[in-house]
């Protein structure tokens, strides 16, 4: 508990600054998780675990990097002529998302994936769905989009764990997480379209667009199935290579990916409803 708190202590000033602030300094936070996070994907799907990490981070870390600057540059252009620049770049990076799930999906626990596929996989999936976060950040309302899907992930993450330990009896998908239950999965979306609506509700007092309570319900919804989706996927890529933590770069907490996976799979949506 003390080393947990303590990686608390120092992460979530870094990560709510870099929120706050927007422009490249939410984009280096999402460099560190990104160059993380795929360092600790090609170590769990790769054979070589120091070449692999080593050229997945390093590009993961380039295509953000990349992506924040061309975002940047084209909002420096004049508004005329750019729609096709602007449209093409998140299209790219979902034929990178894609292609890394389907890669995932088919990798088995009996064998290690080969250098080519293990690096793609890794960059595209952290790096490709990573960069949604910075185009959303970047976008009008950026900072009040963020702050809602991050809530409404803290939200059904917080629902899901007080109602599993409490009343959870009822396995939910044991073959992949023995200690989540169905009754706290039901938590999870309770608190989520709690904190939908009410920050759906709240936000607006502060410049947040309005959204309107049924569009709160639909993207709440959307974002808790996202995220507990995106939790059971990497807890599969955990359980098939026989790991507990994706990584240890946070004591008491895991690794990036154990960070993320409750939010990844949701920036091209709230991306795309940014817009």
């Amino acid at each position: 508990m003390k080393h947990r708190l303590i990686s608390s202590a120092i992460a979530l000033p870094l990560v709510l600054g870099g929120i706050l602030l927007g422009g490249i300094w939410f984009s280096l936070i999402i460099i560190f998780g990104a160059v993380v996070s795929a360092y600790e994907l090609a170590r769990i799907t790769g054979n070589n675990l120091r070449k692999e990490p080593f050229i997945s981070a390093i590009l993961a870390g380039l295509i953000v990097t990349f992506v924040q600057t061309y975002d940047s540059y084209l909002d420096g252009l004049p508004s005329i002529n750019i729609e096709a620049s602007t449209t093409i770049l998140p299209i790219v990076l979902l034929s990178f998302v894609f292609t890394s799930i389907l890669i995932l999906l088919m990798w088995g626990s009996d064998r290690k994936l080969g250098s080519f596929t293990c690096v793609v996989s890794s960059v595209s999936y952290t790096a490709g769905l990573l960069s949604f976060a910075v185009l959303a950040r970047n976008s009008e309302f950026g900072l009040g989009w963020i702050v809602f899907l991050s809530l409404i992930v803290w939200a059904n993450d917080t629902g899901s764990y007080i109602i599993g330990k409490t009343v959870g009896k009822t396995p939910f998908f044991p073959t992949i997480s023995p200690n989540k239950t169905v009754e706290g999965a039901i938590g999870g979306y309770v608190c989520g379209l709690a904190v939908a609506i009410a920050s759906g509700l709240l936000l607006p007092h502060f410049g947040f667009v309005d959204l309107g309570l049924y569009s709160l319900l639909i993207l709440g919804f959307i974002f808790v199935v996202l995220a507990q989706t995106g939790d059971l996927f990497e807890s599969s890529l955990k359980r098939r290579a026989n790991l507990k933590d994706s990584g240890s770069i946070m004591p008491g907490h895991g690794g990036a990916l154990d960070r993320l996976d409750s939010i990844v799979l949701a920036f091209p949506v709230l991306y795309y409803f940014a817009q």
